[in-house]
């Protein structure tokens, strides 16, 4: 039996969302955390940590936390680039002086059996958790001999199961160089960050602009009659062009709106970018992104095509807290340029805001009250 490309694709969210199961799913979730600025990959995670331990949580107590060392997989102990101080030390005063009489050089250091964490706007792990620690950030005012390292990312602890994945990745870098992610929180985390960051470049782009023979405009702005601040709207891309030109519209999407606060008034989160494809965020980017001519469309020389877009306040719970005038615009992005597959018009590829349009969003009072 053969499996549809649509098939495929509804197979590979439903196993999104088995991956991201959320709180319950022990440290496949990491624990809360006030804000995240950096999100790392394996390789980056590995090189960045100075210590990385297999630990047992043994209590804690005034903001610190106290770790049985069961294994050290990567420490300055077990690196051979590292040089100790002491040894750099009796070196240095041996080449001054290759008579003078020194004392026998000290043991090698052994890792510490305790380790201590300090917290940092992040939940205390429990009493007798076995976990992965990957400790890069010392606090200040301890000796090297009793280091105190701070717990402040959630990617500092792991699941024990993926002991013998991060072993691999210290003795070998360059099998993990490839910019996977140790855990798929990572990725979703890294995908959301990423995604972030385009929706605040989309929102300062100027609007209504021709990019390479397209424009695109809003038209039709309508709340639905379900009284719950889900609204549709038509996207219409013009060519200017005097020639057909392709636009990729599959399955990962590039249509979205912009909502922003009318007059100069600040709307904490306003403005707001809601892109159609963001329901499928958790799903496998590389499957999304599967590409064959039938995800192309013609947009004619001196013509246009128009797409009727609807915003669903349950895919979109944040629309339900919008209220009063606002203004509306729509958006087109896309990256996909067609390469290898045969198609007859050019591919364009960039990203398009059409003018605003107004629109008035209804407080939560109001919509419960039209129920």
């Amino acid at each position: 039996m053969t499996t549809t490309r649509p098939t495929f694709l509804i197979l590979a969210l439903a196993y999104s969302c088995v991956c991201y199961a959320g709180p319950d799913a022990h440290l496949d979730t990491p624990p809360a955390h006030s804000s995240l600025n950096d999100v790392f990959n394996f390789a980056d995670l590995v090189a960045k940590s100075e210590r990385i331990v297999l630990a047992e949580v043994q209590g804690s107590k005034a903001g610190q936390v106290t770790l049985l060392v069961r294994e050290l997989i990567k420490g300055p102990e077990n690196d051979a680039r590292y040089v100790d101080p002491d040894r750099l030390k009796r070196a240095a005063e041996l080449l001054n002086n290759d008579k003078v009489e020194l004392p026998a050089l000290p043991a090698a250091k052994k890792a510490p059996a305790l380790l201590r964490l300090a917290l940092q706007n992040i939940a205390a792990p429990r009493e007798g958790v076995q976990a992965l620690f990957f400790l890069w950030e010392r606090a200040e005012g301890y000796s090297d001999r009793e280091p105190v390292y701070r717990l402040t990312h959630p990617q500092n602890m792991y699941d024990v199961e993926l002991l013998p994945q991060v072993k691999a990745g210290v003795s070998r870098p360059r099998s993990v160089s490839d910019g996977r992610f140790l855990r798929d929180w990572d990725k979703l985390m890294s995908d959301r960050k990423k995604q972030k960051t385009a929706n605040q470049e989309i929102a300062s782009l100027k609007v209504g602009e021709v990019v390479l023979g397209l424009r695109i405009k809003a038209a039709r702005p309508v709340l639905s009659l379900r009284g719950n601040n889900s609204f549709g709207i038509a996207a219409i891309i013009e060519n200017v062009r005097g020639r057909d030109q392709d636009v990729y519209d599959g399955p990962a999407g590039g249509y979205g709106v912009v909502i922003r606060a009318t007059g100069d008034t600040a709307v904490p989160g306003l403005p707001l970018v809601l892109r159609q494809s963001t329901k499928a965020l958790g799903a496998d980017l590389a499957v999304l992104n599967f590409t064959d001519m039938t995800d192309f469309t013609t947009v004619p020389r001196d013509s246009s095509i128009s797409k009727e877009l609807f915003f669903d306040s349950q895919d979109f719970p944040i629309l339900t807290t919008i209220k009063n005038d606002c203004t509306v615009s729509v958006f087109f992005t896309s990256h996909q340029s067609g390469k290898g597959l045969e198609i007859a018009s050019p591919v364009w590829t960039g990203t398009l805001v059409s003018e605003e349009l107004p629109l008035r969003f209804e407080s939560p009072d109001v919509n419960a009250s039209k129920r």
